[in-house]
């Protein structure tokens, strides 16, 4: 034996646009739920899911989060991840969270963490630059706990909260 060694190594990707329609209706629903509890308005929970739609469908982030501000308190956050290596089965509705028990006067913003490796990424930074967003956000650190996956034929986003929730 000459110690020739060989390997291999294969990735799965399972984005479709197709899946990607079929796992943001749920994401939309957490917006939704929001704006029904008064933190955000309709039109920034349609607005959202608009533009990350845009964002996933040109594979420009692999995270995002949804911060809640309180008053008094330290932010939380949903915390969002792409998942596109066949890895997320789990299937949950939108939901979950009583966004009424939060302080009075909670206020919530996006942060998505676009992906400058991204074929797309200068198409994705045009997009977000026309629609007024900013680039000087930051993530709220943490780990996540993980709280409900919405995925369809291994495509999907993991929920997560970070911080201490009430």
């Amino acid at each position: 034996m000459n110690g020739v060694m060989t390997a291999t190594r294969s990735r799965t990707d399972t984005f479709t646009d197709a899946r990607l329609a079929a796992v943001m209706p749920e994401v939309g629903a957490d917006f939704y739920a929001m704006a029904g509890a008064g933190l955000i308005t309709l039109a920034t929970a349609q607005s959202w899911a608009e533009e990350l739609t845009f964002i996933l469908k040109h594979r420009g982030a692999q995270h995002f989060q949804v911060q809640l501000h309180c008053s008094g308190r330290a932010t939380i956050a949903l915390d969002y991840r792409v998942r596109s290596d066949g890895t997320v089965h789990e299937c949950a509705t939108g939901g979950g969270i009583d966004y009424f028990s939060l302080p009075a006067g909670t206020r919530a913003g996006l942060f998505v963490t676009i992906d400058d490796n991204a074929p797309h990424a200068a198409t994705v930074r045009v997009y977000t630059a026309q629609r007024g967003w900013g680039t000087n956000g930051q993530a709220v650190a943490g780990d996540p706990m993980r709280d409900r996956a919405y995925s369809k034929d291994g495509y999907g986003v993991v929920r997560g909260k970070v911080g201490v929730w009430p």
